[in-house]
This record gives C-alpha cells, sequence and structure tokens, in this order.
C-alpha cells in the first residue's frame, strides 16, 4: 500500500491508494473506484463534489461522474445536495466479510459463558501494517456505555493508545518494534491519558510480556478502562488477535477488577482451544 497527502481546504487527508494503482492497472475503473472509496474513506463526514474528486484524485471528470454513478446505484456510495459520501451497501459488505471469517463467530461463542451483569464490553482485535487495533467484534454485557463511533466493529485506533494494541505490540519482536518507534516521528494521542512517550510505552510493553496483561488507562476514551490479553492463531496476519474488556472506570471497584480480569482469564483459554 501506498500512502499520498491529499490538501483540501479543510485539512490534509492521507489516504491509501492501491498499490497497483495508476497507469500500471489491470483494470483503470475499478482502480479508480477504489481511489475514489479511499478518498471518501479518509473523511467520512464531508461530502465530495465531481469537482472535488477530480482535483483530489487527478481522476478525469468525466470518469469521476460515471464511477460514482455506478457506485451510488451499486449504493456504495449516497449522493446528496453537497456531493459523494459512504454508502450503506458497505457496511453490508463489512458485516458479510465479518461473518465470514470463523475467529469471529468463535469469539461471540467463547463469549456466550460471560454472566450479562458483568457491565462491560468485550472486543476482538488484530494489530494491521500501520500499527493500528482493528476490531473485530464486539460483545456487549450491559456495559451501559453508548460509543458510538468510539465503538465501533472495523474502526482502527493507534495501538499505543489501546489495551489491545500494546498487548498486540508485545507479540512482536524486539526489533521490529524498536524499527517501528524509531519511524514514526510522535506517537498518536486521543486523550491526555494516551500513552505518547515511546520510553513510556515500552516499559508497559516489557511488563505486558512479563504479565501477560495489558493496561489502558483512558487512553482512547476518557472515563474508560480496559484490559487485553493476546493470543496466538494462525487464521489472522501476523499470527496473534487479542481480547479486551472494557468499563466504566468510575464503577471499577477492587472486586469489580478481579471479577473483570477473571472472565478475560476465561475467554482467553476458551478461545485459544478453538483457534
Amino acid at each position: 500500500m501506498t500512502t499520498t497527502k491529499l490538501a483540501t481546504r479543510k485539512s490534509p487527508i492521507k489516504v491509501e491508494l492501491p498499490a497497483n494503482s495508476g497507469a500500471r492497472a489491470l483494470v483503470p475503473a475499478l482502480d479508480r473506484a477504489m481511489q475514489i472509496l479511499a478518498l471518501l474513506e479518509a473523511a467520512p463526514r464531508r461530502p465530495f463534489t465531481v469537482v472535488e474528486i477530480t482535483q483530489q484524485l487527478g481522476i478525469p471528470k468525466s470518469s469521476v461522474f460515471n464511477i460514482c454513478g455506478a457506485m451510488v446505484e451499486g449504493q456504495l456510495l449516497r449522493r446528496s445536495r453537497e456531493g459523494f459520501q459512504l454508502g450503506r451497501k458497505l457496511v453490508q459488505l463489512g458485516s458479510a466479510y465479518v461473518s465470514s471469517v470463523n475467529i469471529v463467530g468463535e469469539f461471540y461463542d467463547a463469549c456466550r459463558s460471560v454472566p450479562p451483569e458483568l457491565g462491560a464490553v468485550i472486543q476482538l482485535a488484530v494489530i494491521d501494517d500501520k500499527f493500528d487495533t482493528v476490531y473485530l467484534a464486539l460483545q456487549d454485557c450491559n456495559s451501559g456505555l453508548r460509543l458510538g463511533l468510539g465503538g465501533g466493529i472495523g474502526r482502527r485506533v493507534p495501538a499505543n493508545c489501546t489495551a489491545c494494541g500494546k498487548a498486540l505490540l508485545a507479540t512482536l519482536p524486539e526489533t521490529q518494534l524498536e524499527q517501528w518507534l524509531a519511524s514514526v516521528g510522535q506517537l498518536p494521542k486521543l486523550t491526555p491519558r494516551s500513552v505518547i512517550s515511546k520510553a513510556k510505552l515500552q516499559q508497559e510493553i516489557a511488563e505486558v510480556r512479563n504479565q501477560g496483561i495489558a493496561h489502558d488507562e483512558e487512553g482512547t476514551i476518557i472515563g474508560l478502562c480496559c484490559v487485553a490479553a493476546a493470543l496466538p492463531t494462525p487464521h489472522v496476519d501476523g499470527g496473534f488477535v487479542a481480547v479486551s474488556i472494557s468499563a466504566q472506570r468510575e464503577l471499577l471497584t477492587t472486586k469489580r477488577k478481579l471479577e473483570i480480569r477473571q472472565t478475560l482469564t476465561h475467554i482467553c483459554e476458551a478461545l485459544r482451544h478453538r483457534i
């Protein structure tokens, strides 16, 4: 994948384009459609006009009009007076993809024994090649949380900000971890509690390797705390998945923390035998 920064009047947008995009693409129309989808994905709340898409991607205006029209008919895009945005069919395709991944089904099976009164959210995640945590599944056990876009399946969160991310970073070879840290100028920050110090992140990762458990204290969302553990599996790229349990910080008594920790261990053991 190659990353291109596209300057807009509002803010720079990072768009991931297919590696074969451009003149070498075997199917130019499909390649252009993928570029348009990537552009809209980078700014999902913002409508883009045909002219803006043309200017951003260098695709002829007539081609943009025809491709976007076809994707609107297929519900991959939706059109408003302001321009084009992602369409609902993408949700269906994403759900179908998630359903096709056996490990997701096994995760939900492993969560069936968790009592609803746990009052927490259980999630399954992997780490991608950009060192983001990608969430594949979510089981809400009467958590009372209203996470909105902050809790969606398929969302990507910087690994240094999440318990799942730290658990998965701890599975990396030390040389790979050091190369990544050396390549980033500044670690992403989501809240004032996010771990943005490279030294502190390395210290936490060392603790995860020693204890097997990662922690997030409001690093992703203020008021939310999380514990996570990583599991080896041959069914995903990278060879590991992570399971996390998140709950409201104000409700985390010593007894509840122990309960959540025991539940995490139970789910991981159940999932380990399945994957």
